[in-house]
């Protein structure tokens, strides 16, 4: 079997391809105190070995798109038929075209709530929970915000929601943003001191996204220099870009 990830741009006429996965993402580089069972479950779900249907659900920087995408990394690993799209670029899409799912080992939707209020895509996704429901497909998605919460039309669709495996993905507390920040580091073979952090956390943005795009510039200029990252490092790197 064969992974199928790409992307072209929408036509309104015709569904939109998948995304292309984020190669940052991975199981490997996913840092959270529940990490290990959310993960044993999704790999599990996708070797078809545990849940046929998985959500995760949870605020801005809880890791939704980060999973994913891991889940998009580790399907390439194993040769697994994946597909992975966004609700939110569906809904500019026909939702009578979704309906071949026959290429599909593992289909995963990040953003599945941005379809909330169109009963097409509601009706259209309401049956593919019962295929995934009947085995014939592993489906993963992520939400915003609980399905109880949801602003649903079609309540069928908001209560299929909840049939499989749900997961509240906690986001990350402000005082665990530098352990995630030093574990990512560690993973490139960097060692943040813990003077770098605070610098880090005091002067720029404390969302975790942000922290992670600054630390890829970081690393690019400390290979660049051949030099250990510093405050003095920061400053410069930083106003450059």
């Amino acid at each position: 079997m064969h992974t199928l990830i790409g992307r072209l741009p929408i036509k309104t006429a015709q569904i939109a391809l998948p995304l292309a996965f984020d190669r940052q993402f991975s199981f490997e580089n996913y840092f959270s105190t529940q990490g290990d069972f959310v993960i044993e479950s999704l790999s599990s779900l996708m070797r078809c070995e545990g849940e046929s249907m998985i959500g995760l659900w949870g605020g801005a920087d809880s890791g939704k798109t980060h999973l994913l995408n891991a889940c998009a990394h580790f399907a390439r690993q194993q040769a697994i038929s994946f597909q992975l799209y966004d609700g939110l670029e569906l809904l500019g899409c026909d939702p009578a075209i979704f309906q071949d799912l026959s290429t599909h080992r593992v289909l995963a939707v990040d953003n599945l709530d941005a379809v909330c209020g169109c009963r097409e895509w509601e009706e259209r996704f309401y049956q593919i929970i019962n295929s995934s429901r009947d085995g014939e497909l592993q489906f993963i998605y992520s939400l915003s915000d609980k399905p109880q919460d949801l602003d649903c039309r079609l309540a069928d669709f908001k209560s299929r929601l909840s049939w499989g495996l749900l997961l509240q993905l906690q986001t990350t507390e402000e005082s665990g943003i530098g352990d995630i920040i030093r574990f990512r580091a560690c993973l490139l073979g960097i060692n943040l001191s813990k003077e770098v952090i605070a610098y880090l956390l005091t002067h720029y943005s404390r969302r975790l996204s942000e922290q992670i795009k600054i630390l890829r510039i970081l690393d690019a200029a400390s290979l660049t220099a051949q030099k250990k990252i510093s405050v003095p490092m920061i400053k410069q790197a930083l106003i450059k870009s």
